[in-house]
């Protein structure tokens, strides 16, 4: 399996010494989420009072433009839960394909390495805010926001009103295959209108062990005007046994908007509502974020927000403020 990684990227290299290097273009940028949030409240008393500066993501992209046709990315990311043992950043790759625009047909595009499964794309763009929280399903553990296979995006009618996506991947997230086990993922997206979008997707996955695999289905509902959005997603994720009759349930809703008082102030609201039923355990848990995005810079965003996290089996909720700086270069 390493063999056949090593050769896949050499095929993406390669592909960028085809065309002359006049037609080839390189672009660099990057963003990064950075916080201050102190914890106001928590049914753990030793937790009431934590504060300090955290960052949460940082990206590091290159985008090369190789030919009319053909485009790559490759993207290094640094996280808070991606650290050395010395507890210091340790970036992974988080994005690597080559891009086939018009591959098979006009509109329909090939993606071959770690990208962005369908069900996620539209989401997080209607959501607006991953500079606050993932969407439901990445947060919930239901669908991961990369994974390493081949996908293609297309229009079904001529004129886009409706398009699919679908994607072939080993069902890893970033890291390298470790077994025989995919997931394949398929959606459809409906656009009425400029400002609303409906998607209806799923996926199926098979595993090795004491699970056998899983099915999810999802669907969004999302509208989107210059002074307001808002939109709801749910999901239901259901996980067989192999040898057994038993299953885990997974579902979940989540409700958002936002309203932009002027070209530089918006206000954000979210609420989350995810259940869990395993084999014997039961458990669901309410979240809640709302803040206020002020944007001094097109690039640059500062947003004060609180978040409140109330699990079933706690006394009380975790609630904690925070200031959220969001700037992309």
């Amino acid at each position: 399996m390493n063999r056949l990684l090593r050769f896949s990227c050499t095929l993406v290299l390669c592909s960028t010494a085809l065309p002359s290097l006049a037609q080839t273009t390189v672009s660099v940028s990057g963003l990064a989420y950075i916080d201050y949030e102190y914890v106001i409240a928590s049914p753990f008393d030793d937790d009431e009072g934590q504060n300090g500066f955290g960052y949460r993501r940082l990206y590091l992209t290159s985008d090369f433009g190789i030919s009319e046709d053909f485009s790559a990315r490759a993207r290094l990311e640094a996280n808070d839960g991606s650290t050395t043992a010395q507890g210091k950043p340790s970036p992974f790759v988080k994005d690597l394909y080559l891009r086939w625009s018009d591959s098979f047909a006009k509109g329909h595009d090939l993606w071959i390495g770690i990208s962005s499964p369908p069900s996620f794309t539209v989401a997080e763009k209607a959501w607006g805010f991953r500079s606050l929280e993932k969407t439901i399903q990445d947060r919930a553990g239901a669908v991961s926001s990369r994974d390493f296979g081949v996908a293609i995006r297309g229009p079904v009618t001529a004129q886009g009103t409706v398009r699919y996506g679908f994607m072939f991947a080993n069902n890893n997230g970033e890291r390298a295959e470790s077994n025989k086990n995919k997931r394949i993922y398929g959606q459809l997206e409906f656009y009425p209108t400029d400002a609303l979008v409906i998607t209806l997707g799923g996926d199926y996955a098979s595993f090795s062990g004491p699970r056998e695999n899983a099915v999810n289905g999802n669907a969004l509902v999302a509208y989107s005007a210059d002074q307001f959005a808002a939109g709801v997603e749910g999901f239901y994720q259901q996980t067989a046994f192999a040898e057994t009759d038993e299953s885990a349930d997974l579902y979940g809703l989540s409700l958002f908007a936002r309203a932009n008082l002027n070209d530089n102030v918006t206000l954000i609201g979210r609420f989350d509502r995810v259940e869990m039923t395993d084999i014997g355990v039961e458990g669901s848990e309410n979240f809640f974020i709302g803040g206020v995005a002020v944007r001094p810079h097109e690039n640059v965003e500062f947003i004060p927000n609180v978040v409140i996290s109330k699990f079933e089996e706690d006394d009380s909720s975790v609630v904690t403020g925070r200031v959220t700086l969001h700037f992309k270069f």
